[in-house]
């Protein structure tokens, strides 16, 4: 068995592997039994806490929290600065207010949007097949995203993604059709431009060349900039009102592909999106 192990250049990303054919990693899983007794308070008000988040699409403050959690302000507000301590929960300081955060999709990864995933498995497994990739399906939630599931080619050597990996939202290829599609303000999108860790750095000024270039094309290709010696295409699957919501990205070794074969796969990748937008999300609004 061949596996590299190679530091990815940005925070968060976990270790990057290369690895043969019908090689993966083992997962061990210890089952815990049932155990009957007392419910634990402290457990059960937290719970509340978190459901009383999930119930709102907005940041709220502690006692909007508090009233529909159940659960007095002063117990809520040190639930919630324990939650953001595990990275459950985020704070926004300056208006004061709370909302789940990336730590509850780390913690439930096995269950993370497989109707989303297995909608797109036969046509991700035809584009690995065909161009002998790796592909990705990312959640896009605020400024990063979290890896929900992989798919690989059946031969030759491959490319592997720990799932709930991270990274920032207008990173690699699929940061820059993200940024396409959303069109962000141009300080907004500077300002989490100069955050970003590539591999090999680029001006602002050609990240926004190429950005507007995804916007025309419908995907994007990076080559050797964010991920070291990785040419990573992408599209983006938008919601009815044109925001994006998943990402799907292609992986391979920089020079496998030839630049038309690139075009082709971003083409497909494209028409793959556009299909699992409609059904997952329906037509456009207005």
């Amino acid at each position: 068995m061949l596996r590299v192990m190679r530091r990815a250049p940005f925070a968060g990303w976990g270790e990057l592997n290369i690895m043969a054919k019908n090689t993966k990693p083992l997962d061990v899983v210890e089952q815990t039994p049932k155990l009957a007794g007392k419910e634990v308070g402290a457990v059960v008000q937290a719970l509340n806490v978190l459901r009383a988040l999930s119930a709102t699409s907005v940041p709220v403050g502690v006692t909007a929290v508090a009233r529909v959690a159940g659960v007095n302000p002063s117990t809520t507000l040190n639930i919630l600065r324990t939650l953001v301590g595990q990275r459950m929960v985020a704070f926004d300081s300056a208006s004061k207010t709370y909302r789940l955060d990336y730590g509850l999709l780390e913690l439930s990864r096995s269950l993370l949007n497989k109707s989303h995933v297995s909608l797109l498995s036969n046509d991700l497994k035809q584009i690995t097949t065909q161009f002998d990739a790796t592909a990705t399906v990312w959640q896009i939630e605020g400024d990063r995203i979290l890896l929900l599931d992989r798919a690989v080619s059946d031969s030759g050597i491959h490319i592997q993604f720990p799932v709930a990996s991270r990274m920032p939202v207008y990173g690699g290829a699929l940061g820059r059709i993200v940024a396409a599609l959303s069109n962000p303000p141009l300080a907004t999108l500077e300002s989490a431009f100069v955050r970003i860790r590539w591999n090999t750095p680029i001006s602002f000024e050609r990240y926004l060349k190429e950005v507007e270039l995804a916007r025309q094309k419908g995907f994007a290709i990076d080559s050797n900039l964010m991920i070291r010696s990785v040419t990573s295409v992408a599209s983006a699957i938008t919601d009815q009102n044109g925001v994006p919501r998943l990402g799907v990205t292609t992986h391979t070794f920089l020079g496998q592909l030839s630049p038309e074969s690139l075009e082709q796969m971003g083409q497909e990748l494209k028409a793959m999106c556009e299909r699992a937008r409609r059904a997952l999300f329906g037509d456009p609004t207005g």
